[in-house]
């Protein structure tokens, strides 16, 4: 199933389940008053329950009266607040070509290739994440702001995870079973600054070269994990102002999602609608072919089965 958030000029922010024929099923109207509808994580967190249910209306050969809308009549929205962001990286490419565009373009003196040469063999042993701030969230459609003085503004096409069962020390054999679907997410970043983060040897990951309004960028579907065959098996596609700038595949992971899902549950308990976010597909950001952002670019990232998610950059 495909799901998100969508509005109206009548409403704001109901629960939308896609239909074959281009149009929304409106969860919050056709279920009305039942808390585990009244937002997509709240679907998220009652899967158990939700799942089946909206199973059923799926099926049903008669649909709710006046909950039905064209799709070119609501405003797809942001699909819901994640109580938790990790940002992984496990595309062993995306460095590679990322380091190299660093060490040819950016002087030893300013930091390179010092930094840039190698993969830290830790990067192979078991997966590398830091903490997304949960509140610098943008959706579909939504502008993102160039943050000052924002020189080399990039773009980075990920497959993101939406728990769904919670649990604590999963094993990587149980762990797709904590899935509860996949989201498109682009992780913004301002490499200018990133690189200064990088190169301060202080190692307590990125800071301001992530963390900017609007720099988490989801949507504009969850679709849930029956729906999606492999996930390590997914077209990956970028483009700005309509032009491709990158293409690639969910196929090169170092660490696949169980083995994520897993780590990322070792002593501590995961939460239904904690987002993981899977890390650049290679060839899918700017900073692998040093070419970067300009106020006005629209960007597309399109993942198969997932749709596109789209954002303007604009001005600081």
């Amino acid at each position: 199933m495909r799901l998100c958030t969508f509005s109206t000029d009548a409403f704001s922010r109901h629960v939308g389940l896609a239909l074959p024929d281009q149009r929304l099923l409106d969860v919050s109207s056709a279920l009305p008053g039942d808390p585990r509808f009244a937002t997509l994580l709240d679907v998220i967190q009652h899967e158990d329950d939700t799942l089946p249910m909206l199973r059923t209306l799926l099926g049903s050969t008669q649909m709710p009266q006046g909950c039905l809308h064209d799709l070119k009549d609501v405003r797809i929205e942001l699909p819901y607040q994640p109580p938790q962001i990790r940002c992984f990286s496990v595309y062993e490419q995306h460095l590679k070509n990322a380091f190299r565009q660093v060490a040819a373009n950016v002087s030893p003196a300013a930091g390179a290739p010092a930094w840039a040469m190698q993969i830290p063999a830790a990067f192979y042993e078991t997966p590398v994440y830091y903490k997304g701030v949960r509140l610098n969230l943008s959706g579909p459609g939504a502008p993102v702001r160039r943050p000052a003085p924002g020189t080399m503004l990039d773009y980075e096409a990920e497959l993101a995870v939406v728990v769904g069962r919670g649990g604590k020390n999963i094993d990587a054999s149980a762990a797709m079973a904590h899935v509860f679907g996949y989201v498109v997410f682009n992780d913004f970043s301002e490499r200018a600054q990133l690189m200064k983060e990088l190169r301060s040897g202080v190692g307590t990951g990125p800071a301001k070269g992530k963390d900017f309004d609007g720099s988490n960028s989801l949507g504009p579907w969850i679709v849930t994990a029956d729906e999606i065959a492999d996930p390590h098996a997914l077209d990956v596609t970028v483009r700005v102002n309509g032009q491709l700038r990158g293409q690639g595949s969910t196929s090169g992971m170092t660490h696949r999602i169980d083995r994520i899902l897993s780590f990322a549950s070792q002593n501590e308990t995961l939460h239904a609608g904690e987002l993981l976010a899977t890390g650049c597909v290679p060839e899918c950001a700017g900073v692998e072919h040093w070419r970067f952002l300009d106020d006005g670019d629209r960007v597309e990232v399109e993942i198969a089965g997932l749709g596109v998610l789209e954002n303007t950059v604009i001005a600081a």
